[in-house]
């Protein structure tokens, strides 16, 4: 069955055996007559109880290796991270709204994040990276001093 024939309903069951077994995907597309592309296509996201630091609205696993690898993603505006990184979806005083002042934002974060700054889409922070770019050019002028005095 191609991607395009599935219907609600099998959609609905194909989500529930994928998120609710252990089945791997080639056996859930066998036993729903789905090509594996069809399947991916009709599983939807599995929902975290977790808000989105950016937007507010639920965070969840789009597959199960995301979700075995504690990586959430949020459908609304395309933030990925943790569920360290968030807070608990519906609770009314976990979210006021879209983030005003960012700068207190990333302060408040890394009281809380291991490495400091959170990181919210799997890059390092413009600090680390402008960090690592002067610790190169430190290092390459000191070898260039020292090929020089050679």
């Amino acid at each position: 069955m191609h991607a395009s024939d599935v219907t609600p309903e099998i959609a609905a069951h194909a989500s529930e055996l994928y998120w609710g077994s252990d089945h791997s995907v080639n056996h859930i597309a066998e036993e729903l007559n789905l090509s594996k592309g069809a399947l991916y296509t009709a599983l939807t996201a599995l929902g975290s109880g977790r808000a989105c630091p950016l937007c507010g609205d639920e965070a969840g696993w789009p597959n199960r290796t995301a979700r075995d690898q504690d990586k959430l993603h949020c459908a609304s505006c395309a933030w990925s991270g943790s569920v360290s990184q968030t807070m608990t979806y519906g609770n009314d005083t976990s979210f006021s709204g879209p983030r005003q002042d960012k700068d207190a934002d990333l302060e408040a974060a890394s009281d809380e994040h291991p490495l400091g700054r959170p990181d919210t889409n799997g890059v390092p922070g413009l600090t680390r990276i402008a960090g690592g770019a002067l610790l190169g050019a430190a290092v390459g002028l000191a070898l260039v001093l020292w090929v020089r005095r050679r």
